[in-house]
This record gives structure tokens, C-alpha cells and sequence, in this order.
């Protein structure tokens, strides 16, 4: 039937030939890269603090001011760790509790199970729960304003003192202005530069990309250039973190820089090596990975100490940091062409022309309006010639013979 053909036919044609073997290149055989990622930091930003925190001069607490004086962070302060797997954090925040030492103090007010008026709520050598040490038994007055009205005290701890003050902002002043919930420390942040080197090994084929050509590029490109969406500088490998935010529709930098943040740098390789290898081209795109707009815990941060010793008293640096945690998220694959693959699709478009007849038959002998003519120009319905038929064919008076 012309009409029965014309469908099986169209439907392997366009099916299989066209989508399978030329749209999703089923003559290539694929593979999916393994890749190697490294970034480095540049920028720099300048800060004159004066940090107010709690002071113990004999048995009193007084609040004392600590003048770092004006300050250069480059990436050797604000990078941390140095060098993560596919990744790199930038420290754009913080709350600094200066000049620790070990000894006793009291507890923070935060914790209200350290709270007391006796010293029988203290108990001796156990554990503040979330706290920052162990109780020493004693009840005294609290090293900082309370944040609740009453006239209690805290338990004494033993730990490195004073605790710390966990507050954002932290008290202090940034250029002789108080530091402001709203911004972050490091305000020079958004003007940072990341370049990142990715590799890409394609082992079935024995081939290797990379975003860096030096075919392509010299030295000064990576001086000059800088990434931008355009087509003149979108292969670039040096991003500002202004371009990344931009980029990013439901998030600001200054949201991120003060309670902190991940943001996932996307890059995509989709090589067709039947060409020249170096005809792929990474793709660049940025999205922010964690949720923006957490109500408890939102942001990213972690503490981390620098030590020092003076006078023969060990003493620490507390950081509690702030700041964006870039993941670098690599999709990379493959394709070149092999026969096994070609025939192997193929053998499989053949294959659909048995499901294409079924199917065929379906639609036009039982879902068209003329189902019973095609019915009838595809079956002949012939009476059974013999007259004398036993008892057993009574039942099926004809015969059925399907046209050719």
C-alpha cells in the first residue's frame, strides 16, 4: 500500500538518519574527558582597623582596642587554603578576636547554660555544651555587655581568652568609621582577578585540550586580557569576580561578600575531533550553588588561627572568615569517528522498520476515518470452497489472505 509505505519509510528516514546518525553523530564513537584543574588569585585590598575586644587587668575585665594600622591583604592573606582540588575560597569577610592566650574567662553570653548567679551552677571540669572550654567551678560577672536584661553572670571557663566575640559586625572601626552589617571587610574583593588552567584528556582517542592555547596566545595576551561574554574576549582565562556575579541573575557580590557563599564556575567541552583538536573551545558559565536566600545558616564560613609567642606566652589570632568558595565544575566529551559505532546504529535503524510495519498498521487499519477501506485493500476475504467442511470448520466459514 503506497500510504502504509510512505509512513514506514518517512519514519526510518527522518527517525534514524536524520536524529540519530547525523544530529546525535551516531557515527562517532564517544568519551567523556578526565580533567585537571589549577586557579590563582590576584588583588589586593587595604583595611586600618581598630578592633575593640575584652581585657582582664587583674580581676577586672576592661575593653581594650587593638590598631592593626592600615593593612594590604593580597592572596597569600585572603586565599585559604592555598590550593584546593577544583576549587578556591577568597575571604572577603571576617571577625577577628585578637591576642588570645590560655587561661580563664568568662563564658560568652551567647550560651545561655553557662549563664548563673551561684557558683553551684557551675560545675567543675565539665564542658560547656557549644561552647568554648571547661567550667572551673566559679560564677563571675560577664567580660561583655549582656544581651539580655537581668543581673547574672557566666561560668568561668578554662580555654584561650577571651572567647570569642561572635558577632557580625565584629566591634571595631574600619578607617576611623564603624564597621556596618551590610558590608564586607574587604570592599576591593569585587575588582579580584581568577585565572584558571583546565586540561582536558580524552584517553580513548589520545587527545588533550586546553584553555590556554599556545599556538593561539602568547605571554602578553594573559596580561591584557580579561573575560567577558562577548565573543572578542569569552575565551580569556582570567575572570574578574564582578564579571561572575553580573552573570548571575539571583544573587549580588555584596550579598555574598558579607554573610558569604559557593558560586560554581561552569566550564564545558563538547569536541568534535574529526577536526583539529584545537577547533574545542571551552565554554564558560556561573551560577550561584548554594541557596541565597537561607533564613538559618546561610553563607559559608570557618575559623582558622595564627599563633604567636611574646614574653614566653604562646598567643593566637582567632579568624572567623567570610567570603566565596568557587567551585570549578568541568563537563567535557568527545566524539571521532569509528565505524563500529556507525554500523552498530544503523543495524538498529534497520531494526525499526519491523516496529515502524506494527505501528504502520495500527494507526491506518484501526485510528483512521477510513480504517475499513484500507482494511479491506489490505486483506481479501475468500469463502471456503469446500461445501462438505466437517463440524470442526464450521466455525471459520472463510478464509482470510492478506494482499500483496
Amino acid at each position: 500500500m503506497p500510504c502504509l509505505c510512505t509512513l514506514q519509510f518517512v519514519f526510518f528516514d527522518l527517525g534514524d538518519r536524520n536524529y540519530v546518525i547525523i544530529w546525535k553523530k551516531g557515527y562517532q564513537l564517544s568519551d567523556v574527558g578526565l580533567s585537571y584543574v589549577t586557579t590563582k588569585l590576584k588583588g589586593t585590598a587595604l583595611t586600618n582597623l581598630a578592633i575593640k575586644f575584652p581585657v582582664k587587668v587583674g580581676d577586672k575585665n576592661e575593653t581594650g582596642t587593638i590598631f592593626d594600622g592600615p593593612r594590604i591583604w593580597d592572596s597569600s592573606d585572603y586565599v585559604i587554603p592555598p590550593e584546593e582540588n577544583d576549587a578556591v575560597f577568597v575571604m572577603t569577610n571576617m571577625v577577628i578576636t585578637p591576642r588570645q592566650k590560655q587561661g580563664t574567662c568568662p563564658e560568652d553570653d551567647e550560651k545561655k547554660k553557662a549563664r548563673c548567679h551561684h557558683d553551684s551552677n557551675c560545675t567543675a571540669r565539665q564542658e560547656v555544651v557549644t561552647g568554648h572550654g571547661i567550667m572551673t567551678g566559679r560564677c563571675v560577672k560577664p567580660d561583655r555587655p549582656r544581651k539580655e536584661n537581668g543581673t547574672y553572670g557566666m561560668c568561668e571557663i578554662y580555654s584561650w581568652c577571651p572567647v570569642e566575640y561572635d558577632v557580625l559586625p565584629m566591634p571595631g572601626t574600619n578607617f576611623g568609621r564603624d564597621l556596618k552589617k551590610n558590608e564586607s571587610l574587604l570592599q576591593e574583593a569585587i575588582n579580584f582577578t581568577i585565572l584558571i588552567k583546565n586540561t582536558v584528556q580524552f584517553p580513548s582517542f589520545g587527545a588533550r585540550v586546553r584553555n590556554i592555547d599556545d599556538k593561539k596566545v602568547d605571554k602578553t595576551y594573559l596580561k591584557t586580557c580579561q573575560y567577558s561574554s562577548d565573543k572578542e574576549n569569552r575565551l580569556c582565562p582570567i575572570i574578574k569576580l564582578k564579571t561572575i556575579f553580573d552573570e548571575i541573575s539571583d544573587t549580588a557580590f555584596d550579598d555574598a561578600a558579607v554573610w558569604g557563599g559557593i558560586v560554581a564556575i561552569k566550564i564545558k567541552w563538547d569536541c568534535n575531533l574529526d577536526h583539529d583538536a584545537r577547533e574545542c573551545l571551552p565554554h564558560y558559565s556561573f551560577s550561584r550553588a548554594d541557596n541565597a536566600d537561607a533564613k538559618i545558616a546561610p553563607g559559608y564560613n570557618f575559623r582558622f588561627a595564627t599563633y604567636d609567642v611574646e614574653n614566653n606566652t604562646q598567643y593566637r589570632t582567632l579568624i572567623k572568615a567570610y567570603g566565596i568558595r568557587f567551585v570549578i565544575l568541568v563537563d567535557a566529551k568527545a566524539g571521532q569517528f569509528r565505524i563500529i559505532p556507525l554500523l552498530r546504529n544503523l543495524g538498529a535503524g534497520l531494526a525499526l522498520l519491523t516496529v515502524a510495519t506494527v505501528m504502520c498498521d495500527i494507526c491506518v487499519l484501526y485510528l483512521l476515518k477510513k480504517k475499513y477501506f484500507y482494511r479491506t485493500m489490505k486483506y481479501q476475504y475468500v469463502d471456503n470452497p469446500d461445501a462438505n467442511t466437517s463440524e470442526d470448520d464450521a466455525s471459520f466459514p472463510f478464509l482470510v489472505v492478506e494482499n500483496e
